[in-house]
């Protein structure tokens, strides 16, 4: 099973940022970080799927092969299961594995998108997907965050809030996505999801992930700071 592609989704319509995936950021299109990123692990080939055929031309630009997205499944409500449970399969030959690769960031650490193929793919026996992420800090620990839900106030962690977990020392491990890379065995989309029932967490740095214009800002300070 060797077979693996990048999968870089880019639907057009983003509310936050408009058209964020093309907009210039240091001269570039913000996509043609992913895209790059994608190229120095050593990915040979590269996907970016999009409704938009302003995106898949500039995406060719930058060495990307392009699939052009039906636009039943490119509104806001569209999930990215269905996105893929239906493109995936258009891809000649279909890949055995696949990295999708989120466009919005753009300073993801390349040594981390190789280690992540490399864990993934010496695992393949253990584990059906991989997702990078960050360990989530005690202060916002589940097992100290207070949610609405419709039995009333509850714990993030699912205990009542007279029960919650007050010793620091018995918080259980808690993460969050981080730098948006995900890695998982076409198969698994034949059973519901894309993450199958073994899923790898890959510890990373936090990298900034453009969905407003704050993050925006973020990333142009980052790159005159440098």
């Amino acid at each position: 099973m060797n077979n693996i592609i990048c999968f870089i989704p880019a639907r057009e319509g983003s509310k936050s940022v408009p058209h964020k995936n093309i907009r210039l950021l240091n001269g570039r299109p913000l996509i043609s970080y992913t895209i790059e990123q994608a190229f120095r692990a050593g990915i040979t080939r590269v996907i970016v799927n999009s409704d938009s055929e302003k995106y898949l031309e500039i995406a060719k630009e930058y060495g990307a092969d392009v699939m052009l997205r039906p636009s039943e499944l490119a509104g806001d409500k569209t999930s990215m299961f269905e996105v893929l449970k239906n493109e995936i399969t258009k891809i000649d030959p279909v890949p055995d594995i696949v990295m999708l690769l989120s466009a919005t960031v753009p300073f993801r650490e390349n040594i981390i998108v190789k280690s992540a193929i490399s864990f993934f793919i010496n695992n393949l026996d253990k584990f059906d997907s991989l997702i990078s992420v960050q360990k989530v800090p005690n202060e916002y620990n589940p097992a100290q965050v207070i949610v609405s839900s419709q039995f009333g106030l509850i714990m993030a962690d699912g205990k009542q809030i007279k029960d919650r977990i007050t010793s620091r020392q018995q918080y259980p491990d808690a993460y969050v996505t981080s730098q948006g890379i995900y890695i998982f065995k076409t198969s698994n989309l034949e059973k519901g999801s894309m993450y199958g029932e073994r899923t790898m967490l890959l510890e990373c740095n936090k990298s900034i992930d453009i969905n407003t214009s704050e993050d925006w800002q973020k990333c142009e300070d980052y790159l005159k700071s440098k």
